[in-house]
């Protein structure tokens, strides 16, 4: 699976896709990223939809072109006919499915020795251990789709989202140059949090208080609160916390039938969004900000705004370089598609 992964990372094609019954086919770039399809729109680069390579069915199998859809949903479909892609999602999805049809036949042992775990180990062994379990089998397609419900909840307790042509696009390109997996970025205003933030949630969602726009006097410094982002975002999976608000028996529910009880998390994003940020790790600050060649000089001017909770970070990677000696670091974004980004709110 590895090997089949690694072959296929990255690549990109042309297909159409159109997201409902009723909705017109768009053109679109299809690229592969971990274990999951990306599709974006083909001038705007904007992030359309994820889907899990594990959970893609072929509607029209031995026809040309390839009919794809995920998980049965034939109101969304993507359509390819460069053989270059279908034979890569027919090489990737045989490699994810082994590791699938295990689970699905182990499932029903599963579900009873966790029915035997809920009622013998009590309260206080078994909630870390079925979180942990399973955070680690939940596919990106669900992630994302709890992801969605997180951002609707937002929006229904007054968020709102902001999107323009220009500045949806220039936030593409910061995308596609500090993630090496797909993620999707969403700046929203009138979030709830008293200082501004980046708050990653599952399904590599990172929604950005429209405030920090403000903030940062440049692209490469609002990228430096990106890449902190991205750190605590690997150091725990998002979903965990997640788990443990809505509770043991919702937790169940999600291992066993693959559904989140609906309302489950209601409140949840809010709750996120109001406590305190924890402190990342230097070393791993550090160590991002290298292998993505980030000016640590650009974020470092104003980093308490930018991330109150990184200020003593900061100050210790100050004591390790000469600030002075930094090699000189390429433009993120041109100065227009810096404007486009800072202007998104207004579009």
């Amino acid at each position: 699976m590895t090997t089949a992964l690694k072959k296929y990372h990255k690549l990109e094609g042309m297909g159409l896709w159109s997201g409902g019954v009723e909705d017109q086919r768009r053109e679109v770039v299809v690229s592969f990223g971990d274990a999951t399809l990306v599709i974006m729109d083909s001038r705007s680069m904007h992030v359309l939809s994820h889907w899990s390579l594990a959970a893609i069915e072929r509607l029209n199998p031995g026809k040309r072109p390839a009919l794809f859809s995920p998980d049965g949903d034939a109101s969304e479909v993507l359509e390819l006919d460069e053989d270059l892609l279908i034979d890569a999602l027919k090489e990737l999805q045989v490699a994810l499915a082994p590791p699938r049809s295990l689970f699905d036949r182990l499932r029903t042992r599963i579900m009873a020795g966790l029915s035997l775990a809920v009622l013998g180990a009590g309260a206080v062994l078994l909630p870390p251990a079925l979180v942990d379990h399973t955070a680690s089998v939940v596919p990106m397609a669900k992630r994302v789709e709890i992801a969605d419900r997180l951002l609707a909840d937002l929006v229904q307790t007054g968020a709102a989202t902001c999107q323009s042509s220009l500045g949806t696009s220039a936030l593409g390109v910061l995308q596609r140059r500090l993630f090496d997996a797909p993620a999707r970025l969403v700046i929203m205003r009138n979030l709830p949090q008293q200082a501004p933030r980046i708050q990653h949630f599952p399904g590599r969602l990172f929604v950005v208080d429209a405030r920090l726009l403000d903030q940062a006097e440049s692209a490469e410094a609002l990228a430096g609160a990106f890449a902190l982002a991205g750190v605590r975002a690997a150091a725990d999976d998002p979903l965990r916390p997640l788990l443990r608000h809505v509770g043991v028996f919702t937790t169940f529910r999600l291992l066993t039938s693959g559904e989140l009880r609906a309302g489950a998390a209601r409140g949840y994003a809010r709750s996120v969004l109001t406590a305190p940020l924890t402190e990342p790790d230097a070393d791993a600050v550090q160590l991002r900000f290298d292998r993505l060649e980030l000016s640590l000089r650009a974020f470092a001017e104003n980093p308490v705004t930018l991330d109150p909770a990184a200020a003593g970070v900061v100050e210790a990677l100050r004591a390790e370089m000469n600030m002075q000696r930094q090699p000189p670091h390429a433009a993120l974004l041109t100065d227009g598609q810096w404007v486009s980004l800072l202007n998104i709110c207004d579009g």
